[in-house]
């Protein structure tokens, strides 16, 4: 059953400056689609149009075979439901209150809600695993929580199609994951349509089954992932070379750009950073502005560290996603650590799949190198690993080198 069918889309902002340009794609029931692209390719222009926010210039959008166009804005969200990228509650509404208005397109003027309004509520708020702060206020909870009460919200509109405009981009990478692993399986479950609008093409490749590639507003390449990630259409879409692997536990594609700028020769050190888990705040940014050169490992591609590394076009070790550290990027680590004049660890979390970082660190450490050692006094209550091999080999380097000791990756931005 075709949940959704675009033929000759063409609309944009202002008459005479198209965004989207006889574009078509249809839906079908229970598949989830990725839309990616550079920015300014039309990719939340395109959930606007399917939510007749904007209107169609030529062609049509159709829902179950009638045009959005002639549907009320409560009958278009029974079968449409939106999660953005930002979304702003004012009001210090209840998370319980928040996720029942999704049950609003389905009351009379002057209804409540009622029981089964409620229990659907909570059916979505535990899906989401929401439910545990229901009765807290919306302005308390956190980006992530956040994220999932917008999620629960608009699974409580009890939808045919899940639209997602970049709703993970500010999120961490356990985040990302959380809720990208939510709604994949409520598309498998309830066979759930979902179009996921994605700045990251490997969250696309590990959800979607389908990816659609946007360029400049013109349907490039559409079909599974294998089949749009490929060098040739990265090249010629964003520009770069990548290199492309899949992944060794479960066989989806993730990209890892390969092209890095020129470092000039005038940087005096050489900065290895050991890090991973979103712990370098702004120290990479920090650093690359005052001149140094440097490099970061090992880091998961997905990883809010990777993706900073990634934008400031600095080398990195790369494992892939959600993996531990294998040994091939365990030695080049090494090496890279033994190529460096200044090592800062951060204060990641230690677990058994990073555990290698540390291993890398006592190995590449000279005397002629300077180790700075980001909030070491609180290595215990960050290691995950069993009998706390983590804090031993920790504690260990810290005897064998002269260090130097920061309470934040901030003071280090300052010291350096």
């Amino acid at each position: 059953m075709v949940i959704l069918e675009i033929k000759g889309l063409t609309t944009g902002y202002t008459k005479g400056n198209a965004i989207l340009k006889d574009l078509s794609l249809s839906v079908m029931e229970g598949e989830f689609i990725g839309v990616v692209g550079p920015n300014g390719s039309g990719k939340s222009t395109l959930i606007k149009s399917i939510t007749n926010i904007l209107g169609a210039w030529r062609g049509d959008v159709k829902t179950d075979g009638t045009d959005i166009s002639k549907l009320s804005r409560d009958e278009l969200a029974k079968i449409c439901a939106v999660v953005p990228q930002d979304t702003y509650i004012r009001f210090p509404y209840t998370v319980e209150e928040v996720v029942l208005m999704g049950r609003s397109p389905y009351l009379g003027k002057f209804d409540n809600y009622d029981k089964q309004d409620r229990e659907i509520a909570k059916d979505s708020m535990k899906e989401t695993k929401t439910h545990k702060f229901r009765d807290k206020k919306i302005n308390e909870l956190s980006g992530g929580e956040m994220q999932r009460v917008i999620i629960a919200r608009a699974l409580t509109q009890d939808p045919d199609l899940l639209l997602l405009d970049e709703a993970t981009s500010h999120l961490d990478v356990g985040h990302k994951k959380d809720l990208m692993d939510t709604i994949k399986k409520k598309n498998e479950k309830d066979d759930l349509s979902v179009i996921s609008v994605h700045h990251n093409l490997n969250l696309a490749a590990r959800y979607c089954e389908k990816i659609l590639l946007l360029d400049d507003g013109e349907k490039h390449t559409f079909g599974k992932p294998e089949e749009v990630l490929t060098n040739a259409n990265l090249r010629s879409v964003y520009g770069i070379e990548a290199d492309i692997h899949e992944h060794p536990k479960d066989g989806t594609l993730y990209v890892s750009p390969v092209d890095k700028k020129v470092i000039s020769k005038s940087r005096e050190k050489k900065v290895h950073i050991v890090c991973g888990g979103n712990s370098t705040g702004k120290l990479l940014k920090g650093l690359v502005e005052k001149g140094y050169e440097v490099s970061a490992g090992v880091v998961n591609v997905m990883d809010s560290d990777f993706e900073k590394a990634e934008y400031l076009d600095i080398d990195t070790v790369d494992e892939a996603p959600f993996s531990p550290i294998s040994l091939d990027s365990y030695k080049e680590n090494v090496d890279m650590i033994k190529n460096s004049d200044m090592i800062v660890v951060t204060d990641f979390p230690v677990g058994e799949g990073n555990l290698r970082n540390l291993e890398a660190v006592k190995e590449g450490m000279n005397d002629d190198k300077e180790l700075i050692l980001v909030d070491p006094n609180n290595i215990r209550d960050r290691d995950y690993t069993e009998n706390k091999r983590g804090s031993e080999l920790y504690n260990k380097i810290k005897k064998e080198h002269e260090v130097r000791s920061v309470e934040s990756t901030d003071v280090t931005t300052e010291l350096l």
